[in-house]
């Protein structure tokens, strides 16, 4: 129960930073700071934040959305500044929030996020409701049946690629900060050339599968070296531009049964991260070639919370 006598982090206005990706971490650091400091959670009925939560998890179907939003991830949301009158506000400032970095040892903190995580995907949007301002709600599960169909997607086996190139010079320096500190290799991610995909799915025997590629557009070169391979081009697949959307691509890479994606993407780590809360397997985000030149997993699950590791996108 929400009270005045305790303060609360309050989420309000366009103060998110950066893409979709970043404003997932933001909120998960928001949870994270209100647990660790023993405050509460809140957010302006115009924030940033409830209108990316309804987006995906919250579609508003009744009346009653606000007590189940509160009920559901146990967090105050205000109509108005005169409902604040008499609580005592820490503000929430999206960019500190990406940059809070908890004191909670690792499994303690990766314990936390998951359960996080897997409250907020004990539902998802599949296209009923509307949003915040009476738009239509998209399906979060759109990219799964435009690809695979409404009802054949259990019986589908698929592999995800996640290119993200992090508007180039500022990407590859990220990776190699990251790759000194983790060990995976420092262009491979950027990249993904056929010979490193293949390295992961073909002992998997995902080769003769679907390989479902989602991108930021920044790079063509990544997908038409793909397109090119005669192994994978054959199995690759692009969700078609009107069916397309962030939450569809998130989904996607999530329910893949093997997922690639870049370390140093904030949307990539946030899929590795719900798939290991939801129990999936396979995700390849730190990679590099031993002393023989075969590649390998060079850093755990956990790395993807691990903030000696990713800083601020853990």
């Amino acid at each position: 129960e929400f009270t005045k006598d305790k303060p609360i982090i309050l989420l309000e206005g366009s103060w998110s930073h950066g893409q979709t990706g970043n404003n997932l971490v933001e909120f998960l650091h928001a949870i994270q700071k209100a647990r660790d400091e023993g405050v509460q959670l809140g957010m302006h009925v115009n924030s940033w934040a409830l209108e990316l939560l309804v987006s995906m998890f919250t579609a508003i179907e009744s009346d009653d959305w606000q007590e189940q939003i509160e009920q559901r991830l146990c967090v105050k949301i205000f109509q108005n500044n005169n409902e604040l009158e008499g609580w005592d506000v820490i503000e929430g400032n999206g960019k500190d929030l990406l940059h809070y970095r908890s004191e909670a040892p690792l499994g303690d903190y990766m314990e936390s996020q998951m359960y996080s995580l897997r409250t907020l995907f004990r539902d998802i949007n599949t296209g009923e409701g509307r949003t915040l301002n009476g738009g239509q709600i998209l399906d979060m599960c759109s990219g799964m049946k435009t690809l695979f169909g409404k009802t054949t997607r259990k019986y589908s086996l698929y592999s995800v690629i996640h290119s993200r190139i992090l508007e180039g010079e500022p990407g590859t320096r990220l990776l190699e900060t990251t790759s000194e500190r983790s060990g995976c290799d420092p262009v491979a991610a950027l990249e993904m050339r056929p010979d490193y995909v293949k390295s992961i799915l073909k002992p998997l025997g995902m080769l003769d599968y679907p390989i479902v590629f989602i991108t930021d557009g920044q790079d063509p070169s990544v997908l038409e070296r793909l397109k090119a391979d005669p192994d994978i081009g054959p199995k690759l697949r692009t969700v078609p531009e009107e069916a397309s959307w962030v939450g569809g691509d998130l989904t996607l890479g999530i329910m893949s049964n093997v997922f690639i994606g870049n370390p140093v993407s904030t949307f990539s780590g946030f899929i590795a991260k719900t798939r290991l809360a939801l129990g999936i397997g396979h995700s390849y985000l730190f990679r590099a070639k031993d002393e023989d030149g075969e590649w390998e997993t060079v850093c755990g699950d956990h790395c993807v919370f691990d903030k000696s590791i990713l800083e601020s996108m853990s």
